[in-house]
């Protein structure tokens, strides 16, 4: 009961889309087949024993009622609070200022590029459907006239969906980690000497300001395409070409986990599309999400693993992280089919061995979504040595397995 009153005041503090009604929703599901079915109508936020919970819109609640409807234990309806603040501002709730905001995060980059110029380059890798561009930060010290050597690459992407701001926290704080101790540890000099590393923290810019505005939180989580049917949003993490629409993504608009009228509709996945192809050199991703400490790898909408000795690679390096995070490793799927996602594309098509930390809390009674400024730096303190053995092996992720 303590926990139950503990979520209705963290979304009755939450202000949603004008004129609609969001819900806290549970439902039995006794294996990821079924997890699997309701994953098709909406994002199951958490999964426990033969339960899984979830925050939604009123088109997927209304799914819901007409699906699944001897499988829903409980719900809780929310109607919108206004906001009393100009609805213009982009700024975090009183007590989230420390999370950053999209100007943030270009005056931290550029912060970052006018004391680090000798191992740093401003990125822009494409441009959001609203026109912001989509920035990141490349971190090398490595010398290489006119293209010589090879040398190993990582991408670091964060904030594909809206409402998970701590994903935006940790690879921005992962850049500076690694220019402020360039000088200071050795091993940290090694690595940015010998890779590159690509850092683009917030790749659905127009969503996660759209979450924040007003100094309210909407717990929204596409972009702000507008659809054919008046309704707003793709999920980002269900556009990618890999396997797109063979499940656990919705056909309908309003629906939060709706995949899109194709791939790549939209600019900001095209835009990850192509500054991955254009960078061969990247031969391991890490996709930052929230909530529910997890490291999942592919196939995400499949049941198969990917088979052979590259299985054997993504088990060892994700048992390998957990043992610094405490975050539990598995196959996505094991959780629920999605289709469409990041990590099925980056390895399906590119051959990237990527990574999708999904990060604190545990669970959406600790917080979910929006666990507070407090987790901030505990969260980042957890990711770091992760982070590092995946630029180290991003030469090499086959030599986990002679470890």
């Amino acid at each position: 009961m303590k926990a139950l009153v503990l979520i209705l005041t963290l979304l009755s503090s939450t202000a949603f889309a004008s004129g609609t009604w969001t819900y806290w929703v549970h439902l039995k599901a006794k294996d990821s087949k079924t997890r699997s079915e309701i994953s098709k109508f909406i994002h199951i936020d958490q999964v426990i024993d033969d339960s899984v919970y979830a925050v939604v819109n009123e088109h997927d609640y209304k799914e819901l009622k007409k699906n699944f409807s001897k499988l829903l234990v409980d719900h809780h309806p929310y109607k919108e609070i206004l906001p009393t603040t100009d609805m213009d501002e982009f700024e975090f709730p009183s007590g989230d200022e420390k999370f950053h905001t999209y100007q943030e995060i270009i005056d931290k980059i550029k912060e970052l590029t006018r004391t680090y110029p000798n191992l740093t380059e401003e990125l822009t890798i494409g441009n959001s459907l609203e026109g912001r561009n989509l920035i990141g930060i490349k971190i090398s010290g490595a010398k290489n006239p006119n293209n010589k050597f090879f040398i190993p690459g990582i991408a670091f992407l964060g904030a594909h969906h809206a409402r998970e701001h701590l994903s935006v926290e940790v690879p921005i704080m992962l850049a500076s980690y690694l220019l402020e101790n360039y000088n200071k540890d050795a091993r940290i000099k090694n690595l940015v000497d010998n890779r590159e590393i690509f850092i683009v923290p917030m790749v659905n810019p127009d969503g996660a300001m759209y979450d924040i505005k007003g100094k309210k939180y909407k717990s929204w989580r596409k972009n702000r395409a507008q659809n054919r049917n008046g309704t707003s949003g793709v999920d980002l993490n269900r556009n990618y070409s890999f396997g797109w629409g063979t499940g656990g993504s919705s056909t309908s608009p309003g629906s939060d986990v709706f995949m899109g009228p194709k791939p790549f509709s939209e600019p900001e996945t095209l835009a990850v599309k192509e500054f991955v192809e254009a960078h061969a050199n990247i031969r391991v991703l890490l996709s930052f999400h929230t909530f529910s400490e997890l490291i999942l790898y592919p196939w995400g909408g499949k049941y198969d693993g990917v088979g052979g000795k590259d299985q054997q690679v993504f088990e060892k390096m994700a048992q390998t992280m957990s043992k610094w995070n405490r975050y539990k490793p598995q196959q996505a799927s094991d959780l629920y089919i999605a289709s469409g996602d990041t990590c099925d594309w980056a390895y399906g098509t590119q051959n990237i061995f990527c990574f999708t930390f999904e990060l604190s809390p545990k669970s959406m009674w600790n917080g979910g979504f929006y666990p507070g400024a407090k987790v901030i730096d505990k969260t980042f303190q957890a990711n770091v040595n992760p982070a590092l053995y995946l630029i180290e092996h991003a030469a090499d992720p086959y030599a986990v397995l002679n470890n």
